[in-house]
Formats: structure tokens, sequence, C-alpha cells
């Protein structure tokens, strides 16, 4: 018996919460120290090194970048091998990958280990877990998934310890002691993952197979060939209106997220501490989104519920535009943040219904490598037009008006029809 399965059993748990747990702690390690951490990490290197914001920017996108051609390679891998083998892979590189990031001289270094890094994350963080976590709820997707999201959402906390870190050692240091926490934490907790209910003899959702265990088991196994091909998913136009809305969405909320302590710092005129907060604020504030938008959908029409967190985002994208007062960030960061936590449990629960699981973590990772375009996009563009101007307002106006468009795209959508499974 594994650890996991020990504590679920312990506490009379249904194990795909703790697979639920498991995926949510990585994700708060993984997610906390870089995607939005890296912010903290910013002006350390600008300052050391005398790079461009664009250079820097560049650094995070191309993070987002590899990691969208990275993901159907990852998806292809998880529907095959599973969630728990490619979590343990992703963790170790995103460790190595933040060690290679703590000894680096130039730029080409900077960028070849954020590479090593966007490969780990590739595959411990998000896109694999949500792989897992699908496999074991039905009825309860939605909220297994906003309560998996919780796990990055309060690793804003992260930014705040890695901006201590910053402070008390130095940005190296710092990064060498993330690395160890990766190992230390997450490899065990990767390690105690399943794969899907009917490696346990159980069925999703923890429902009871009664008296025909077996049949039981021949159901679950069942519900994991339901649903289209990776073709069929191409072929239908419910994946680009997927895709398209995430990468517009993604646009200005990554970019957000990447430029929120140097637009706080430079237009606002916070101190690094108070910026730094500010991220952590914005990022815990998502939680009511990840928690609310991810019960809801198990209620409501997920399309609208979609687009309800869709135009929500693009509102809080395009208010940062009009901050000038450090009172005013406080009005904007819940927006922006239930807009955004909203998204991250609704779209993998409308996924999975509007393809089913059969190829679920290949759809995904397609879907992601057309999102990524958007998360690539946004913050060089909002680097650069910093670099020109000397403001960020126009840029996130911008971005807010591009994602916009989502809310559309996913209202509208219409599931395929499925073939019949024998």
């Amino acid at each position: 018996m594994s650890f996991g399965t020990l504590v679920a059993s312990r506490a009379g748990l249904f194990f795909g919460w703790w697979v639920v747990f498991a995926s949510a702690t990585v994700l708060f390690f993984t997610g906390g120290t870089f995607f939005y951490g890296f912010g903290a990490l910013f002006n350390p290197i600008v300052n050391e090194f005398g790079w461009s914001r664009t250079a820097v920017s560049l650094a995070f996108s191309l993070r987002t970048e590899v990691g969208g051609i990275a993901a159907p390679v990852v998806g292809f891998l998880v529907d095959r091998l599973g969630a728990r083998r490619l979590m343990v892979f992703g963790v170790a590189t995103v460790a190595l990958g933040f060690f290679l990031l703590s000894r680096i001289q130039d730029l080409w270094a900077f960028y070849g280990a954020i590479i090593v890094i966007a490969i780990g994350m590739s595959a411990a963080a998000g896109p694999v877990s949500m792989v897992a976590v699908a496999h074991w709820f039905r009825r309860y997707r939605g909220r297994a998934f906003a309560l998996m999201a919780m796990g990055s959402g309060t690793s804003g906390i992260m930014v705040i310890v890695l901006a201590w870190l910053i402070s008390t050692f130095d940005w190296r240091t710092a990064l060498v002691i993330i690395a160890g926490i990766q190992i230390v934490v997450c490899i065990p907790l990767a390690l105690s993952i399943r794969d899907k209910p009917a490696d346990l003899g159980l069925l999703p959702d923890g429902e009871d197979p009664g008296d025909a265990p077996k049949e039981g088991e021949q159901l679950s196994r069942r519900y994991d060939t339901e649903g289209l091909t990776v073709r069929q998913a191409l072929r239908s136009a419910a994946f680009w209106r997927i895709a398209g809305a995430l990468a517009l969405g993604n646009a200005g909320a990554v970019a957000i997220i990447v430029h929120t302590i140097p637009f706080l710092t430079s237009s606002i005129g916070l101190s690094e501490g108070l910026a730094a907060a500010s991220v952590t604020a914005m990022i815990l504030l998502s939680l009511g989104g990840r928690f609310g938008f991810g019960f809801v959908a198990d209620q409501v029409d997920k399309r609208f519920v979609m687009a309800a967190a869709y135009a929500l985002l693009a509102l809080g994208v395009l208010l940062f535009a009009t901050v000038y007062e450090s009172w005013q960030v406080l009005i904007v960061l819940p927006l922006f943040g239930f807009g955004w936590g909203g998204v991250i449990p609704t779209r993998p629960a409308l996924q999975a219904e509007v393809f089913g699981m059969r190829a679920f973590g290949a759809i995904q990772g397609l879907v992601f490598t057309v999102a990524t375009l958007g998360a690539l996009v946004g913050p060089v563009f909002a680097g650069w037009m910093y670099d020109q101007t000397e403001s960020y307002r126009l840029a996130f106006v911008i971005l807010a008006s591009v994602g916009f468009l989502a809310v559309p795209l996913t209202a509208t959508l219409q599931r395929p029809r499925w073939p019949q499974v024998a």
C-alpha cells in the first residue's frame, strides 16, 4: 500500500481526493516559484545584467512557448504512460532547471535554463495532473478541478517567500533553495499518485460498485474510452473555439502576471515588497474564482460559466490601464483575480464534457499549444510597448480588447457528436 492510499484509507476518503491534494501541492511549489514568482526575479536579473525588459520578458514567453510545443508530446505520453511517471520526471527536471538558472552568467544561459524548466513544468504542472484528476471524477469534475487549482492559487504565497529569500540571501541562493524543495517535497507526492480509479478497482467519484466489483471496474474502464480521438477533435469547430479563446485570454492575463511588479513599481511608485504583496493578493483572490466557478460549473452550463470568467478577466486587464493611485489597485486586483481563477478549473471540465476522456491528455496538449501563442505574445508585447512608450497602459487596453473576443467563442460552441463505444 502506497503512502497516498494509506492516508486516504485511514482518513476514510475516496482516493481521488488524495490525487487532487497531491497534484495541488505540486502545483503550489512549481507554479508559485516560477510562473507567479518570475516577477520577483525580474528586477534583480535586469539590475545585475542590464538586459532590457523585452529580453527578460522573452524568457518567460519562451518558457510558455516551449511548454506549448511540448504539450502535445506530453499529452500523448500521459495518455499512454500515466500521470505518475511524467510528474516524477517533470519535478526532477524543474529542480535541475532552477539550479541551472542560479548559475547563469549570460543571456543565452538564461534562456537555456528557462527551456529546461519549461520542459519540466510541462510534465510536472497542471496539464498532467489535470489528466489524472479528470479520470478520477465525472459528476464532480468542476469542484475537483477547483480544489486542485487551489494549489496554484495559494502558490501566490511563494512570491513573498521567493522575494524574502532574494532579499535575505540573493536571487541565486534563493533558486538553489527552491530546487531543493522540489526534490524533497514534490517527488514523493508525485510518486503517491495513481492514474485511474480502475487501477485500484474503484469507480469515478467514489461510487460504490456494489456486489459486482468486476462490472464496476469494466464500467470505469469504459468511461476512460468514451469521447473523440485526437483526429476527430481537431476536425471539430469546438476544439478551435476552446483553444482560440484560451489563447486570447492568455495574452492579457500572462502579460499582467509577468509585468505586475514592474508596472506597480515604475508607474504607481510602490516598493518592491508592496508590489510583490500585490501579486500575492491577486493570486490569493483568484481562489474565490477557482472555487466558485469550479463548483458552479457542476451545476450550470459550462460554456456560459467559462464565458463569464473570460469577460471578468478581460475587464480586469482593461482596468489595470486606469490605475494611477495605490488605492485603485485594491479594486482591480479582485476583478482580475476572480476572472483568472475562474478560467482555470472550468476549462478542463468543459473540455472533458465536450471531447470525453478517450484522448483527454493529447487533446489538452494540442489546446495548450494553440493557447501558448497568446501567452507568448502578451508579455513580450507589453514589454516592447513599455520600452517604446515608457508605459504599460496602451498595451493593457489592446490586450483587454483581444481578451473580450474569447467570450462569444466560448458561449456559442457546440459539442460534437461522439462515436458509440462498443
